[in-house]
Parts: structure tokens; C-alpha cells; sequence
């Protein structure tokens, strides 16, 4: 391969890479998203399928994508090139990375949005405005904030700058020195806020809610959200996690890393919903509210609370830093290609792909009002983009990628790069790949399709 490629810099310590990577995974799905999608699909029949799905789909396609992007040490598009000049795989797969790219850059356009919305809700908060106040209060303020385009944008515009910004740094330093600073920070703001939601929520129902089910209760739509969440939640298939990889030392284990990885954003998952939910039963809030349920119910907990005022601002910077965290990754990808192909600076690539991101992003906020009447198949641009990307796109990736590595990479690279010392993990993960995450992604992507 060209030296041209190559990346430039490698991450320090296997921690590093654990740190990026976990915080690539660790976002908005994990602790706006799980708490709502716990509550709609049967709270601990939902969490059974959800662990179980981490275990047997998540782990492995994540296990296959970092392989494949270690291989070759360089950015994802050339490193499908490098295989393919290497008679390894055709040259058909070089649509993989492009389609994660572009996964990543369409779902970070709507993203923004929400980062935004927690952006002003954190100011409000700030301020004192969710201070013994009812729901119908807060539903008032946050649909004033859907309403106004022009604060929606100001604060979209806020959050794509810190993205932008994150993402031109160097890997060896900024962008090291970053993720060892927000993962951990997030991590123990969480567990100080769940410490607090626990002390003065009602632990004993949600406990109930979150470990007890019947077997009635696994249905096959909480079966098929709980396969589709684990993607979302690990950001498989956005090309973050292909593009990280090749920062990673040629001596790392691939499946440990990963192992740690899955088991962080798990437990992330598990202690937003210690935070919210006890809140929610203790004030007895409808747990089965949805997406509002972060922006609007949790709210009304924190404003009738003791300390409310204060947990709750530190509850949306959480949310801001989750975003933040993910929302870095999905441009690696195509600023690493940028870089290291045209010699651009990754300031400038990122400075490029995000004035891209927010005006997509400026299109998506403006359909949830001024052009509310423009739709495309029934759905506003904002609603489109998110059906497009988690029930079609993502799984379309993940199932190429592993695809790609289980019946195209020759299985003796496979065993060299994963490096694990025991043969039977290696057995365990290829045939778990082989011959159940890929029957259950092409049963997710045609179920996806047929939803949409």
C-alpha cells in the first residue's frame, strides 16, 4: 500500500482506543433513547432481548468491523481499496464505507437537532424555568422551542461547532486528550446522578420494571427493537468504529477491546435507566411516553424535586457530553479519507463535512415547523432521516460489513488480526457472525423496508 495512505498517528494505550471507541458507542441512544424504548416495549422483557441481542449481533459485527478496520491501518475507503488491489475482495465493496460515511453524516444532521434541544433545555434549567412546573408547562416550552426556528438554529449551530471542532484536532492529541476527558466525566455525572435518583425515586418498582418479565412479553416488535436499538446504540454501521480502528495497535486484542466496549455502553444503558425511571415511578409519570418522556416528563421530576434546579442542568450536560461523544465519530470516517488522501487538514475536512451536516441539519429543524406541509412519503424531512437511517441504512451497512468479512476475508487473516489467545473465542464470534448476526440483520433490514 502507498505510504500516502497510511494514518498518521496510532492511539498510545489500548485504553485510548477503549475510551474513543466507547464513547463513539456511548450517546443520545443510550440515555434519551433506552429509557423511553424500556418503557414502550415491557421494561424487563425489552432489557432480556436488548442483552441478549448486545451479546449475539452487537459484539460480533462490532467485533467485524474493528478487524476490518485494523487491517490495513488506514482510512476505511482505502483500505477496501488495498484489499481489493490485493486480490482479496472485489471491487464492489468499496460502496461499504462510502454508505457508513454517508450513514454517519445523515445521522448526524438530525442528531444535532436534538443535541441542540438539549443544549436549550440545559439553559432553561440553568435558569429555573422547569421550577415546580406541571406538565402541561413543559410541553409548552418545548413545543415554543420546536416552534422557533431561529433559536432551534442558533443552538444547532452551537453543537455542530463543538463537533467540528473536536474532529479537526490530531488523533495523537487532541482528539486523545478529548475522549480521556468526556467518557469519564459523563460515566460519573451518571453515577452521581443515579446515586440521587435512587436515594429520592422509588427504586423498589423500578427494579420490578427493569429485571422481571413473562415470557408473553417478548413479542416480536420488542424483539426487532431491541436488535435495532443495539445497533443504534453501539453506532454500528456510521464508520466510526471502522475508522478508529486503524489508530489501533497491531498488539491489541480486537475482541477484548470490543468486549469492554459493549460491556461500557451496557452499563451506561442500565444506569440512565436507574436515573430516569425511579424518578418517573416515584412521581407517577407514564412510563410509556416515548421520546417526550426526556424532554418534557423528566423535567416536571426535576422541578418538584429537592435540589431539582441542579440535578437537572447536570442531567442535560450529560445528554450534551453523550452527544457530543458519538456525534465526534460519525465524521471521522470521511475526514480521515480527506486528510489522508487529499492532504487536507482535518480542520478544514471537518470544517467541510459540517457546514454540510448543518445545512442538512437547518433543512431537518425548519420541517418541524415552517415547512411542517413538505413531506416525503408521509414524513417531514426531520422523521425521514431517522426511519432512512436506523431501519434501512445502519442495518444495510452492518450487514455488508459482515457479510463482507465472514464469507470474503480469508479466515486465516481473521485469526491473525483479532489476536485472541484462545482458539474457541475466535470459533465462537466467526460462527456466531456467520450463521446467526447475519440471518438476524437481513431479517431486520427486509423488516425495515417493508416498515418504511
Amino acid at each position: 500500500m502507498p505510504e500516502n495512505r497510511c494514518v498518521q498517528g496510532i492511539w498510545t494505550s489500548p485504553w485510548l482506543f477503549i475510551l474513543a471507541a466507547s464513547g463513539s458507542a456511548v450517546g443520545l441512544g443510550n440515555i434519551w433513547k433506552f429509557p423511553y424504548m424500556v418503557g414502550e416495549n415491557g421494561g424487563g422483557a425489552f432489557l432480556f432481548v436488548y442483552l441478549l441481542c448486545m451479546l449475539f449481533v452487537g459484539l460480533p459485527v462490532l467485533i467485524a468491523e474493528v478487524a476490518l478496520g485494523r487491517s490495513v491501518r488506514a482510512n476505511p475507503i482505502d483500505t477496501i481499496n488495498d484489499l481489493h488491489e490485493r486480490h482479496i475482495i472485489n471491487k464492489a465493496w468499496v460502496l461499504v464505507p462510502y454508505l457508513a460515511g454517508l450513514a454517519g453524516f445523515l445521522v448526524l444532521s438530525f442528531y444535532s437537532v436534538i443535541a441542540g434541544w438539549a443544549l436549550a433545555f440545559f439553559e432553561r434549567s440553568l435558569k429555573g424555568v422547569f421550577t415546580e412546573t406541571d406538565e402541561v408547562q413543559t410541553q409548552s416550552v418545548f413545543q415554543e422551542l420546536i416552534s422557533s426556528p431561529s433559536e432551534m438554529m442558533l443552538w444547532h449551530s452551537v453543537f455542530v461547532v463543538l463537533v467540528i471542532l473536536a474532529v479537526g484536532q490530531s488523533v495523537t492529541r487532541g482528539l486523545a486528550v478529548l475522549v480521556k476527558v468526556l467518557l469519564p466525566s459523563l460515566v460519573l455525572m451518571l453515577l452521581g446522578l443515579s446515586v440521587y435518583s435512587v436515594l429520592v425515586g422509588d427504586l423498589d418498582q423500578t427494579l420490578s420494571f427493569l429485571f422481571s418479565w413473562k415470557w408473553n412479553q417478548i413479542t416480536p416488535n420488542v424483539v426487532l427493537a431491541a436488535v435495532g436499538h443495539a445497533f443504534f446504540s453501539l453506532s454500528i454501521g456510521m464508520g466510526g468504529m471502522f475508522a478508529y480502528a486503524a489508530y489501533m495497535s497491531k498488539h491489541m486484542s480486537i475482541a477484548r477491546a470490543c468486549s469492554i466496549v459493549v460491556g461500557v455502553d451496557t452499563l451506561v444503558a442500565i444506569l440512565a435507566g436507574l436515573v430516569v425511571l425511579p424518578l418517573v415511578f416515584a412521581l407517577n409519570i407514564n412510563v410509556d411516553t416515548g421520546p417526550s418522556l426526556t424532554f418534557i416528563s423528566l423535567p416536571v421530576a426535576f422541578g418538584s424535586l429537592p435540589g431539582g434546579q441542579l440535578v437537572g442542568s447536570v442531567f442535560f450536560l450529560l445528554l450534551i457530553l453523550a452527544a457530543l461523544t458519538s456525534a465526534i465519530s460519525m465524521l471521522e470516517l470521511f475526514v480521515s479519507w480527506l486528510h489522508e488522501r487529499f492532504y487536507i487538514s482535518r480542520l478544514k475536512a471537518s470544517l467541510l463535512l459540517g457546514v454540510g451536516v448543518w445545512l442538512l441539519g437547518f433543512a431537518s429543524l425548519l420541517s418541524l415547523n415552517d415547512w411542517s406541509d413538505w413531506t416525503v412519503f408521509g414524513y417531514v424531512l426531520f422523521d425521514l432521516l431517522d426511519k432512512f437511517t436506523s431501519l434501512i441504512l445502519l442495518p444495510v451497512v452492518a450487514l455488508l460489513l459482515s457479510v463482507l468479512v465472514a464469507l470474503n476475508i480469508p479466515r486465516s487473516r481473521l485469526e491473525n488480526e483479532l489476536i485472541t489467545r484462545n482458539p474457541k473465542h475466535f470459533k465462537w464470534w466467526y460462527n456466531v457472525l456467520k450463521f446467526f448476526s447475519i440471518p438476524i440483520m437481513l431479517v431486520i433490514t427486509i423488516t425495515g423496508w417493508i416498515g418504511v
